[in-house]
């Protein structure tokens, strides 16, 4: 597959790695400015990336990746002193952010009926069977792992309301609703530095908005246009976009650039390609898909 490289992308040459003895051989760490670490899983085709931001008192983690290897040590590693107290955030209920959930004692997250559902019954290996295909994986199945056993597991959780604050003690961070990509999706706002945890609605990358399924959820892009709008209303400060894929950071001007190809591709202005490629036959949406190009980015919706 086209993204396979032994190579180290080239943007974590930007940051500090970390060095961790409870990588697992999986997980790959990063300090980022601001007082946040960043945990990626840069061995699966899904790269995702997860966060532990740190105030004074306390600190508080967004999503807990693909449940592939066990994130927990690690996270205890990195927390210290802070892990007995550390909550834990999803910015949407969708399995590369929930997997390693049922490893922690609480999740929060939106108050949505996909949310609490996913929460209760988990998500079973069926559904999830393409993301343990062995090319999805840079260097092969990690020790240890079943891909016929590969699901996202119950755990618990509890809704967290639009507008909530998080104070870590000299560092207030605000749970902001964003549906749009599913309608569970949120990100976190950092007052003290401006830092902005955008989840997946804010990236450069493959960007969806054609989810349609009970396990998935359900995409909107005039929401998502809204949540962009909302976004930039509530922010004030904003210096900064740290995303759940790809590179770690990104700058604020992504959220005009993202809002007005979502606005082309509504209007007709942008014209999209049939989408057929079987990598992403495990979304479970009809065959009307389509990509829309743009600069750095694209745009996967059902219009």
């Amino acid at each position: 597959m086209k993204w396979k490289s032994p190579e180290p992308r080239e943007y974590y040459s930007k940051y500090k790695k970390i060095d961790v003895k409870n990588g697992n051989g999986w997980f790959e760490c990063y300090e980022l400015p601001g007082d946040v670490y960043a945990i990626c899983e840069p061995q699966h085709l899904q790269e995702v990336n997860c966060f532990l931001i740190f105030g004074k008192e306390r600190a508080l983690m967004l999503d807990t990746g693909m449940g592939i290897c066990n994130i927990r040590p690690l996270v205890q590693e990195l927390a210290g002193g802070y892990f007995d107290t550390l909550q834990i955030v999803n910015c949407h209920a969708h399995f590369d952010h929930t997997g390693g959930n049922w490893r922690f004692h609480e999740v929060l997250g939106a108050d949505t009926d996909l949310s609490r559902r996913q929460a209760i019954t988990g998500v079973g290996s069926e559904p999830l069977s393409s993301q343990t295909d062995e090319d999805m994986f840079l260097f092969g199945y990690p020790q240890g792992f079943k891909p016929e056993e590969y699901c996202i597991r119950p755990y618990e959780f509890r809704p967290c309301a639009d507008g909530h604050l998080f104070e870590l003690g000299g560092r207030t961070v605000e749970f902001i609703t964003t549906p749009g990509h599913t309608e569970d999706h949120a990100m976190l706002y950092d007052h003290r530095d401006g830092i902005l945890f955008a989840g997946d609605m804010i990236y450069f990358g493959a960007i969806y908005v054609q989810f349609n399924n009970d396990i998935l959820g359900h995409s909107n892009i005039e929401d998502y246009i809204a949540s962009l709008d909302k976004i930039k209303a509530r922010c004030k400060g904003l210096r900064s976009i740290y995303v759940s894929h790809n590179d770690f950071i990104t700058d604020p001007s992504a959220i005009e650039t993202i809002k007005a190809a979502m606005e082309d591709i509504i209007s007709g202005r942008a014209a999209g390609k049939p989408l057929h490629d079987a990598m992403y036959g495990y979304y479970q949406d009809p065959p009307t898909m389509k990509e829309y190009f743009f600069d750095g980015f694209s745009v996967i919706a059902d219009r």
